[in-house]
């Protein structure tokens, strides 16, 4: 694209406003500030899957950690956006999300959560002095195919400065 010239039809200054979209061609590394957000992945028994390849029926726990960098207490957004050819394991059939059943795994009540079809959303308050808390969720690879692997991300209701995300990826989901 060359350069442009906006002129008014009065030959007046007047002022203007300029929108723009895109896309980064490179990913932003995980960051943030005042929090820290990590996602991984275990299988049913607590055995941690490295990398992200599945097979389609799989199913894995996904745990969100969220490590507060202050000792203020906060309320929490947490989005676990869902790559493409996985969905969030029938929430109805676990009690409403629940991995208590998952001896090896310690989570943290949140006070309210959502099991969409393209995302998991949970409200944290955060206590002063805890620091951190434990998410997780059950999930199911149900598609073949090479996904984008989208960034968690947490954000303070009441203060949006202070946010975190995870790096994106790549999940690879064989027959």
């Amino acid at each position: 694209a060359g350069d442009m010239t906006i002129t008014s039809a009065g030959g007046r200054a007047t002022d203007i406003t300029l929108t723009t979209l895109g896309v980064p061609e490179v990913a932003p590394p995980a960051g943030g500030a005042g929090y820290r957000i990590t996602r991984s992945y275990y299988a049913m028994d607590g055995t941690p899957l490295e990398g992200a390849a599945f097979a389609v029926g799989d199913r894995f726990v996904t745990v969100i950690e969220v490590s507060s960098l202050e000792r203020a207490g906060a309320r929490l957004m947490v989005d676990d956006p869902l790559p493409a050819g996985i969905e969030i394991d029938n929430p109805n059939l676990l009690r409403s999300g629940d991995v208590a059943a998952l001896g090896w795994l310690a989570t943290d009540d949140a006070a309210h959560a959502e099991f969409r079809t393209d995302r998991f959303l949970a409200a944290v308050d955060l206590r002063a002095g805890v620091g951190k808390v434990t998410l997780a969720y059950v999930a199911r690879a149900v598609s073949p195919g090479q996904f984008h692997r989208p960034a968690a991300l947490v954000e303070d209701m009441y203060r949006p400065r202070l946010r975190a995300w995870t790096g994106t990826g790549s999940v690879s989901i064989g027959e």
